[in-house]
């Protein structure tokens, strides 16, 4: 038998026929190919991790043993992927310790571990600790999984054991299956909530929706499953409105409760649930009231985070059992009463719980986004000043120094403004920004200052104004590199090519790094001082010079051959501005890449032009770039924009091709006849070929801008008709779903796609 068949029947199942399995991009694709497909193996990037790693261990072959005990389960009657699975619990407490520098990484320990597979599966652990929680309840964590280990008839003390049941209780935690209350103590939340009673105050959305929501007043039932009517009719989680858990059944369910009514409802042991009005309101006593203020206060004295509708529900029922066993109000209501604030599924007694929280999700997503080490640190130290809301000046001047110590401002610029534009968060930094100018009075804090000062009108719909700050931010501090940058940005956009690459060489980026100075050189050469001022405009269009471009910043180049830095200004719209372009343009390059887990397909989508463009048109971002840039934009180039946005991507048929020069093309949806400008195609692409893209008005004829890619035969009726529903994500799917990873979109040799980028300034 083929070795090496077998391994990759093994790794991949069913994956295509002549997988290399020593090329490690191939086996990372089929491996987070595999666990999207199976997200209960564990879709995470540490799980994917692992199984790269074993799977590089099988490849290569080394240690052998890996492969040996693979055969060896297999043998057994195991099947594949839990066999994977065991080689993956094997591999986890020996690489765990190495990757946080515990110890190094010790292969004779992997070996004994490999050794003693099999251990018990996730289901056999499952069954074992709910068992023993249902019988112990409340129980601390480590009791339940010795208690848990000695059921298995397995060693806590192996590693491998330890992991697999520390794995295994936190899935059935985070399934709401189980729940852990302070300081430790674990509950089985169906059998614990078995005897409640829960009422809720049914609302006109949920009568409207025919949602029921389940996440705070019927809080211990919200995560059960296999639930039905009396009828026999399966109610269905779904989320609510909010996005909440909720249950829907069938049409009409809800409609014979009054909006307000007051349901009372019980979940039985067979998942029958019954729902009924009460007539009479009960009233909660204030030990009730004050039960739920205690299971409170238990619960958030020691993270001071707020506390889940559940865990309350929980910490009431353990503080007394037979609290909910008739109706009570509301757990909402309850908690009312007992001085606590609802926000969402979640309840706090002050706004310093409330900012708590954000702090702990602010932190985690520095961390994601810097990694661990001093950059991360300086941002977090960063936030830690502002969080103490700046009582003096000496706290403005610390905050100020350290944002201008940083090296990169991307991260805090996410925090302040958020990725969603809230304009609750811009007015809150425009705030910030007045109280730092108001203390700033040295070259670098004035230059912070007015830079943030900058970032707000832009996001204000004030771009003149940001103009403005960050001009005195480099009279300032002339050498401050975030300010200098986005002044050159701001100078691009005018039209001074000039002003900004002489702006963006002193940031100290150049040709090589920057897509910026490629785009402008070339286009920075000033007029000659001899042009007259009633002579026609240096600029082609048609007006004196007096009238357009005296006094302003200049290039010789006429409309036409500014059309690709035109297009770029759009493209660094993108790039710069901040906020929700960054999570569109992931979410359309994902779509394009096909696998969001193929890091070279990603990479790939992300410099694709196709991708840029459809984010610009179809997702509407070349829209909000005339708005928020179009009052720094020469006017010639601002009108010319207007046309752009009514140009609908189409396929187009090349009816003539000169080479060098351009070509003549027929939109086959209108039947119109253009001249397009275009030197990128050869001579090969004669007529009959069929390309898709968008050729915009350049002021004289028509030029193509983003990405370019060939029609295959017999596929033009289907894509015109995917063009015109307008669905950006829909038409990069279909691309990603005709390009083999790693291959250019157009993959022809009719079209150059370099030179078309690299006029464009996205090569």
């Amino acid at each position: 038998m083929d070795p090496d068949k077998d391994k990759v029947a093994f790794l991949f199942g069913d994956g295509p026929a002549g997988v290399d399995l020593t090329d490690e991009q191939t086996r990372v694709e089929l491996l987070a190919g595999e666990l999207a497909a199976n997200p209960g193996d564990g879709p995470d990037p540490m799980t994917l991790g692992l199984r790269m790693a074993v799977a590089a261990q099988i490849a290569a072959d080394e240690p052998p043993q890996v492969w040996a005990t693979a055969q060896r389960l297999l043998s057994t009657g195991m099947e594949r992927r839990a066999v994977l699975r065991q080689l993956v619990l094997a591999l986890t407490p020996a690489m765990v310790g190495a990757l946080q520098g515990e110890r190094p990484f010790d292969v004779d320990e992997y070996v004994d571990a490999l050794d003693r597979l099999p251990v018990p599966g996730a289901e056999e652990v499952a069954d074992a600790l709910l068992t023993v929680a249902r019988e112990r309840q409340p129980i601390p964590t480590e009791e339940l999984k010795q208690l848990a280990a000695q059921c298995l008839g397995v060693p806590l003390d192996d590693p491998v054991i330890a992991t697999l049941l520390d794995e295994v209780e936190e899935q059935l935690l985070d399934g709401g299956t189980l729940a852990m209350l302070v300081p430790g103590q674990i509950l089985h939340v169906e059998s614990f909530t078995s005897a409640t009673v829960a009422t809720h105050r049914l609302t006109p959305e949920e009568h409207r929706s025919g949602v029921l929501t389940t996440a705070v007043d019927l809080a211990g039932f919200a995560h059960r499953s296999g639930l039905r009517l009396s009828g026999g009719t399966e109610l269905v989680p779904t989320p609510d409105a909010d996005g909440l858990p909720g249950w829907a059944g069938p049409p009409g369910w809800l409609d014979e409760y009054p909006d307000g009514a007051l349901l009372a409802v019980r979940v039985q042991a067979d998942g029958l649930v019954t729902i009924a009005v009460l007539d009479v309101e009960p009233v909660g006593s204030a030990e009730l009231v004050g039960l739920v203020r205690a299971a409170y206060d238990a619960e958030v004295a020691e993270p001071w985070l707020p506390v889940f509708a559940q865990d309350l529900l929980l910490g009431v029922l353990l503080a007394g059992r037979t609290a909910f066993d008739v109706p009570q109000p509301p757990l909402s209501e309850l908690a009312h009463a007992a001085g606590l604030e609802r926000r969402g599924d979640e309840f706090a007694h002050e706004e310093s719980v409330w900012r708590s929280v954000q702090s702990v999700e602010r932190a985690q997503r520095i961390l994601e986004q810097c990694g661990e080490g001093d950059h991360a640190a300086a941002v977090l130290h960063t936030f830690e000043l502002l969080d103490v809301g700046l009582p003096d000046a000496a706290s403005v001047r610390a905050v100020l120094a350290q944002l201008h110590g940083l090296e990169e401002l991307d991260t805090i610029c996410d925090e302040l403004f958020g990725l969603d534009d809230d304009p609750a968060l811009v007015e809150a930094t425009g705030v910030l920004a007045q109280r730092l100018l108001a203390v700033a009075s040295r070259p670098a804090e004035l230059a912070v200052a007015h830079w943030l000062a900058a970032l707000v009108a832009e996001r204000s719909g004030e771009v003149l104004h940001g103009d403005e700050h960050l001009r005195a931010a480099v009279r300032a501090d002339p050498d401050w590199p975030p300010a200098v940058d986005r002044l050159a940005w701001y100078r691009s956009d005018r039209g001074d090519a000039a002003g900004a690459l002489e702006l963006l060489h002193r940031s100290g980026v150049h040709a090589g790094n920057s897509e910026d100075i490629a785009v402008l050189q070339g286009l920075a050469a000033r007029p000659g001082a001899a042009l007259g001022r009633n002579e026609r405009c240096w600029c082609g269009s048609g007006r004196k010079y007096k009238a357009c471009h005296l006094g302003k910043p200049a290039t010789t180049a006429s409309l036409p051959d500014r059309v690709g830095w035109l297009y770029h200004k759009a493209t660094a719209y993108l790039q710069r501005r901040g906020g929700a372009t960054s999570i569109e343009v992931t979410e359309y390059a994902e779509a394009r890449a096909g696998d969001p887990y193929d890091v070279e397909a990603m990479d790939e989508a992300f410099a694709d032009p196709l991708v840029t463009d459809v984010v610009l048109h179809e997702g509407g971002w070349f829209d909000r770039f005339r708005t928020d840039r179009g009052p720094l934009l020469p006017a010639d180039e601002a009108l010319l924009t207007q046309g752009w946005t009514i140009v609908a991507r189409t396929v187009y048929e090349v009816l003539d091709a000169r080479p060098g020069a351009g070509v003549t093309v027929r939109d086959l949806r209108t039947g119109d006849r253009l001249e397009v400008r275009e030197r990128t195609l050869r001579p090969q692409a004669g007529m009959g070929q069929l390309v898709c893209g968008r050729a915009v008005p350049d002021g004289e004829t028509h030029q193509f801008v983003g990405g370019l890619f060939l029609v295959a035969p017999g596929t033009k009726a289907v894509l015109l008709d995917l063009l015109d529903g307008g669905d950006g994500l829909e038409l990069l799917s279909y691309v990603a779903d005709l390009s083999r990873p790693g291959r250019p979109v157009s993959g022809n040799d009719d079209v150059d796609e370099q030179p078309l980028l690299a006029r464009l300034g996205l090569a």
